[in-house]
């Protein structure tokens, strides 16, 4: 690789940065507990971060346990309203939670 390349390739790998750094000041948001339930949730716990969901819009940062999120798919899937908004949500959660590493 020359120098050349190796600036270009400097250049294009700081504009991630500034992504990363806003997702980690999300982070220090995140409630110490269910929004829905309030049941307390662990940063530490291993299980608690693989299974918990976070939903961020815009500024504001919800936390979700599994129950929770749970309930609240059987009663959009009762009631068939899910608008693209919501189903970003609940397909998001399903990807999480089937395909990470354990």
């Amino acid at each position: 690789m020359n120098r050349k390349q190796r600036r270009q390739l400097s250049r294009s790998n700081k504009g991630d940065t500034s992504d990363v750094s806003n997702k980690l000041s999300q982070f220090e948001k995140l409630p110490e507990q269910c929004t829905t339930c309030e049941n307390a949730f662990d940063r530490k716990n291993r299980e608690m971060l693989q299974t918990w969901n976070v939903v961020v819009r815009q500024d504001h940062v919800r936390l979700f346990c599994p129950d929770c999120m749970n309930k609240a798919k059987e009663v959009i899937e009762k009631h068939g309203d899910i608008d693209e908004s919501q189903q970003g949500i609940f397909s998001r959660t399903e990807e999480d939670s089937t395909g990470r590493d354990q």
